[in-house]
């Protein structure tokens, strides 16, 4: 079967089971969106629009905004930014009748049919056998991690991982300088989509490089095509090379040490179902590998071929590295409560802790468990070769095993992923916005309350991103995975005198949403409705929202 025509039947199969998976998405690409608490999908929002707004409006770099902790700005070189993806939506921002939301549900859409035919590609490849190939673009589409990343667009692109495994397999076989441009391109491309999943490619890609260079003939792959694999690593070197130069020299702050312990995964949440034994918190149900795929895992090794260990290597790698610094069977803090005395480290070292040492660039990414992510790529590939091998021994029950393993994949899917999608929420922009977006002023707009949802790991930051898509006014601060050191988050500063901040023009209070915040977050309320007495006026309120607009604001004092 020609590649082309493989594809097209891929896709014939990958986007019924994408509207499937994110249902009922489709229905309401311009008004909602998938939302799991986190408010991440309104932060991606932005991302995109961002995107459109610096490139097309303003025209300026997008890897800087002054939208953002105004008025310094921050940069978003090394911000979860996914800008390859944003620049793709730029044409569905301008067409689609529901502008950035519709743009960004399409992007959404698109990633399990994306993954399913990248998976499936990548399988195809190594097992040439095009329905195996297509039960591991179903596992690489539809497994625990991929349905709960659906709605994170810097997470939800494992399919861009795949393409690049599929185009560096291509390479070592067809031996032509248009596989190395596609190589280097598409890790280009995963390097400023995802720069956690960019380092776990070329983790693979490394991984399968020394495979070749040593044991070729023993794992039964074509050997080290070293003239074009010295060129795709030499230009990736380079790029990458200036890129961490930069990231290592540009000042910011990493993520404290507690989040890298909190988001390392653990051994039962591999293999131990969650629907057999629920995990303390709904979120580790994330880490569970597949019920069919486990069990086509042993046939994979026993009659995969040599090549089965090649991808167990991968597998394995992926999942040490998945479980951080410490290795445990269980996770130390299960409910992700954080202890009154911290986190502390406990359990033996892994290789990730020697990673850290090597890599210093890691210590930038908060969370191994998402490692995970890219391990059931390669079970998606381990899946194939033992489908392949069972339709091989077959003999006239070919089709019956054939229709037995796709059953049971959809089935244990089914089981797997049940109520791992995330509910479908409004998009919809409060209307006191309005005033904001037509006032004559260019101020800057103070959001209350600030900080975490009480209890969980969702910033209102990234809500008020969204909401910034319609009112473009600057923000004091944001939801940005790097800040520059001094840069101050809204619920870490005190208003005792707007005057002192001159280019403050708008206070908008969301008494909706401190029902939700910490008392803290409450009392900041309550300070600067103090100080609004004297220095603002209520242009409206209703039960959501006040929104104040500041006597002290000079419209000379904005940049």
């Amino acid at each position: 079967m020609r590649t082309a025509r493989f594809v097209l039947l891929a896709l014939g199969l990958a986007i019924p089971i994408a509207l499937v998976v994110t249902h009922p998405l489709a229905g309401a690409l311009g008004t909602h969106v998938l939302e799991d608490g986190s408010y991440d999908p309104f932060q991606f929002i932005w991302n995109i629009w961002w995107v459109r707004e610096s490139l097309l409006d303003l025209h300026t770099d997008p890897f800087f905004t002054r939208l953002l902790f105004y008025p310094t700005g921050v940069p978003l070189v090394f911000h979860t930014f996914s800008f390859p993806l944003g620049l793709a939506s730029v044409p569905l921002q301008v067409t689609l009748p529901g502008g950035v939301v519709a743009a960004h549900n399409v992007l959404v859409l698109a990633a399990p049919a994306l993954g399913f035919v990248a998976t499936a590609l990548l399988a195809r490849e190594v097992t040439d056998d095009p329905v195996a190939a297509l039960a591991a673009g179903f596992v690489g589409a539809v497994s625990p991690i991929a349905v709960w990343f659906l709605p994170v667009l810097y997470l939800d692109c494992t399919y861009l991982v795949a393409f690049t495994l599929w185009a560096w397999w291509r390479l070592q076989r067809a031996r032509r300088i248009g596989w190395i441009a596609a190589v280097v391109a598409l890790a280009l491309t995963l390097v400023f989509a995802s720069q956690e999943y960019a380092m776990m490619a070329l983790a693979l890609l490394l991984l399968d490089t020394v495979l070749r260079a040593v044991a070729a003939n023993a794992l039964g792959v074509p050997r080290l095509w070293w003239t074009g694999s010295a060129v795709v690593w030499g230009v990736l070197l380079v790029v990458l090379g200036a890129l961490a130069h930069a990231a290592l020299g540009a000042a910011a702050n990493p993520p404290p040490p507690a989040q890298l312990l909190l988001g390392s995964a653990f051994v039962a949440g591999f293999v131990v179902p969650p629907w057999l034994v629920p995990p303390a918190t709904s979120f580790w149900t994330l880490l569970y590998l597949g019920t069919t795929p486990l069990l086509l895992l042993p046939i994979a090794l026993a009659r995969g071929g040599r090549r089965a260990w090649l991808w167990a290597a991968a597998l394995a790698a992926a999942l040490m590295m998945a479980l951080g610094p410490y290795l445990h069977w269980q996770h130390p803090l299960p409910t992700l409560k954080i202890p009154p005395g911290g986190v502390q480290p406990s359990g033996p070292r892994g290789p990730y802790a020697l990673a850290l040492a090597v890599v210093p660039l890691l210590r930038w990414f908060r969370a191994p468990y998402r490692w995970v992510a890219v391990a059931q790529i390669a079970l998606a590939v381990l899946v194939a070769l033992a489908t392949a091998a069972l339709r091989a021994r077959a003999g006239a029950r070919r089709r019956a095993v054939t229709a037995l393993v796709c059953a049971a994949l959809v089935l244990g899917a089914a089981v797997d992923t049940r109520g791992l999608r995330a509910p479908l929420v409004a998009a919809d922009v409060p209307p006191v916005y309005d005033a904001i977006r037509d006032g004559a002023g260019r101020g800057a707009v103070l959001e209350l309350p600030a900080g975490f949802v009480k209890d969980q790991f969702a910033l209102y930051s990234s809500l008020y991103m969204f909401y910034q898509t319609r009112h473009r006014r600057p923000l004091l601060d944001g939801t940005v995975s790097r800040t520059p050191p001094g840069a101050q988050f809204t619920w870490q500063r005190t208003f005792p005198d707007f005057g002192a901040l001159p280019y403050v023009e708008w206070v908008v209070v969301h008494h909706d949403l401190a029902a939700t915040a910490y008392p803290s977050s409450r009392e900041q309320i309550a300070q600067v409705e103090g100080v609004l007495a004297t220095q603002g006026e209520v242009v409206s309120r209703n039960e959501r929202t006040t929104l104040y607009h500041l006597r002290t604001f000079r419209p000379d004092a904005v940049r």
